[in-house]
């Protein structure tokens, strides 16, 4: 409803059905084999479940982050690779070969058959590693914007964020199930449950969340990290200050975001820094490198 209400959305409700119902039983399908395996553990290896369980989480993220743009994304939208003839696409070329680095192609993908929304993202593992642009951020953005947004996710590619990024986040989650093991010790303990009864599911599934969000306080502030890193890797290798304000202006504008949100939140939820913030971050980064930015207010 707030997604056409807002006019974001261009699915009919029969696609929007067709994507709810995929996305329900892949959930369904992933959920329940691993809370099994998560209460096998704990039966098999009551005190040391949380190292059983923390090293199975490593391989599913790592499984699934390859998986991601050749089998998951595709349940939802189309790939298309970019040709490499697309005056695009030679910009793109010409900024990987200017590092020395390389990506397996950069992908459009067809946001436009479910929403208005533009998004470009790093995907991927290994040889699925790609980037991929939004097919509306292609028809919407200039050719400058367009280079600029590749820039940033190809920092992001360069200072391998991605596998970092996994690391981290596998690290929170081993910190999780060790304090939740420890909860539930209590709990079993106190209420005289064993300690694999499924009964002791509700405080499992509470302690998780709980531990989750505050673990998520620090990684997000690493997230933001990254993201400043990536914005100045993008703005020194084009040199287009101005087309990386527009791009963010766009975003923000296409999107609705909020370009100066509550200090408090923007640390405790956002993993990107707020849009205002990446403004203003390109007009001052200018004085260090001699870009020329446009002032935008928001």
């Amino acid at each position: 409803t707030f997604e056409h209400k807002y006019h974001f959305s261009t699915q009919t409700v029969k696609d929007w059905f067709k994507d709810y119902l995929k996305s329900y039983l892949l959930s369904l399908s992933l959920a329940v084999p691993i809370m099994e395996g998560i209460y096998w553990a704990i039966r098999i290896f009551p005190l040391n479940w949380y190292l059983i369980v923390s090293i199975f989480t490593i391989f599913l993220t790592v499984l699934l982050s390859y998986l991601s743009p050749i089998w998951l994304t595709p349940l939802f939208f189309k790939l298309k690779k970019i040709e490499e003839d697309n005056e695009l696409a030679q910009r793109l070329i010409r900024l990987c070969n200017r590092i020395n680095t390389k990506v397996k192609g950069v992908y459009e993908i067809n946001f436009s058959s479910k929403t208005t929304k533009a998004n470009a993202y790093l995907s991927g593992l290994g040889n699925t590693r790609r980037i991929v642009i939004a097919d509306n951020l292609l028809e919407n953005f200039t050719l400058d914007e367009a280079e600029v947004v590749f820039a940033h996710e190809l920092g992001h590619q360069v200072h391998k964020d991605l596998i970092k990024g996994i690391f981290w986040i596998n690290l929170m989650y081993l910190g999780a199930f060790y304090f939740t093991s420890l909860i539930l010790i209590k709990i079993s303990f106190y209420l005289r449950y064993e300690l694999s009864d499924i009964s002791n599911f509700p405080a499992f599934a509470l302690s998780m969340v709980v531990i989750i969000f505050l673990g998520g306080i620090p990684l997000n502030f690493y997230f933001r990290k990254r993201e400043w890193n990536a914005d100045k890797f993008a703005l020194k290798i084009t040199q287009k200050g101005d087309a990386f304000i527009t791009s963010m202006a766009k975003f923000t504008n296409r999107d609705l975001a909020d370009a100066y949100p509550y200090p408090l939140i923007e640390f405790l939820f956002y993993t990107h820094p707020s849009i205002g913030k990446r403004i203003n971050y390109a007009q001052n980064f200018k004085k260090k490198i001699g870009l020329k930015c446009k002032k935008i207010i928001l």
